[in-house]
């Protein structure tokens, strides 16, 4: 009876003191990483940077690294639109400085807006270099460079404050060189070539490309605007739960997305659009990707992959075995967080579909890895602020 009441008046209220320390530990540690947010981004021009942008690098895959400044719009883009999902759940005095960082970041926006009349955004300025301080691709923007891309435009449609027409003029030009209506895809498993799916460059010139994480983004993007439903949004939540049934995410990565290329960022891209909407046809594998997720938490060494896994299992509603803890800033800063690289640019998207699963090996491939501190920094805020909704 005594180890009873043992239990009940010393060892409980010891948990609840300690539960309580570490809500207080993850919130100083929230509030330090939105004043960090805010303080990476770009005050004035720098010669590389615009103003309201966050530094980005890049290096090449393989010898030598030589990592570069890369002035793109993406990791701006994407940082801003997760802190405007996160806007909800941070107190006001966090809301208000989050708020700015994302209004800032639209004066750099201008910049990647293609001058054409009916223009959208590009990967890099529409007046500026292909691949800056490379060596020799930054002077062949003529052959490679590559136009308007839906994975920017969605992030930036999302981000910014733009009327109706703009969206509906927006999803016409993706229905329009989707796959099948302009073109046929020549370069993905032969199972795959008849699904009416978005492809991920708007230009009328460019190959019809599929990539799992392009087109998580445009389904996240359809439903969060309410666009009108077509045949093309129907095609490519089939195309993505194909992928799903065969588990090509874990298997073919690279193949299947050739922009990003690692399980990791694919169960990340499919999970944030599960969590925010619900679609039947990828409901039947939340269980396969929770274990797959479980899985590769046994297998990455990367704390990024775990940060990034752990918060997929908390959207499909899993509560990840172990917690990721961090006393500060300048630890996840000292961490292998620089060796991740969120998105990758992998010239095998455009070769023929044998060159292309011979050269989307990873670590076989000539391609370009983008890294981003400050977007490292917003997916560790987002894992706290999962973690938090969940036990709330």
């Amino acid at each position: 009876m005594q180890n009873k009441y043992f239990r009940v008046f010393i060892i409980f209220p010891l948990l609840i003191f300690y539960q309580a320390v570490k809500a207080s530990s993850d919130t100083l540690l929230i509030n330090k990483l939105i004043k960090s947010i805010a303080a990476d981004q770009v005050k004035k021009y720098d010669g590389d940077f615009y103003e309201g942008m966050f530094y980005n690098y890049r290096e090449c895959g393989a010898w030598p690294k030589n990592r570069q400044p890369d002035r793109n719009i993406f990791f701006t883009a994407i940082t801003c639109f997760t802190l405007k999902k996160m806007l909800p759940y941070l107190s006001d005095s966090n809301k208000t400085i989050a708020r700015s960082v994302i209004d800032n970041a639209t004066k750099a926006h201008p910049y990647f807006l293609n001058k054409k009349p009916n223009g959208f955004y590009e990967f890099w300025p529409t007046d500026g270099t292909f691949m800056p301080h490379s060596f020799v691709m930054k002077y062949t923007k003529w052959q490679f460079g590559q136009g308007e891309d839906v994975d920017d435009c969605v992030m930036v449609l999302m981000t910014s404050d733009y009327p109706d027409s703009v969206h509906q003029k927006f999803k016409n030009r993706m229905v329009k060189v989707a796959n099948l209506s302009f073109k046929k895809i020549d370069n993905t498993f032969d199972e795959y070539r008849e699904y009416p799916a978005y492809s991920t460059y708007l230009g009328a010139k460019m190959k019809t490309d599929f990539d799992f994480c392009v087109q998580s983004n445009v389904m996240y993007y359809c439903f969060q605007k309410k666009l009108t439903f077509t045949k093309q949004d129907t095609g490519t939540i089939n195309l993505l739960a194909a992928v799903l049934k065969n588990r090509d995410y874990m298997n073919h990565a690279t193949f299947v997305s050739p922009w990003y290329g690692n399980p990791s960022v694919l169960i990340y891209h499919i999970s944030r659009l599960m969590g925010a909407f619900k679609i039947a046809e990828f409901e039947i594998y939340k269980q396969q990707l929770i274990e797959d997720a479980n899985y590769l938490l046994t297998q990455r060494l990367n704390v990024m992959d775990k940060i990034i896994l752990s918060t997929s299992l908390l959207r499909l509603g899993s509560k990840p075995n172990k917690e990721i803890n961090f006393e500060d800033i300048a630890v996840f800063e000292n961490s292998n967080q620089k060796d991740f690289f969120f998105f990758q640019a992998r010239g095998a998207a455009f070769m023929s579909n044998f060159m292309k699963k011979i050269f989307s090996v990873q670590g076989a491939a000539f391609y370009f890895n983008f890294f981003c501190e400050t977007y490292n920094k917003t997916l560790l805020l987002e894992y706290l602020v999962e973690r938090n909704k969940l036990k709330n």
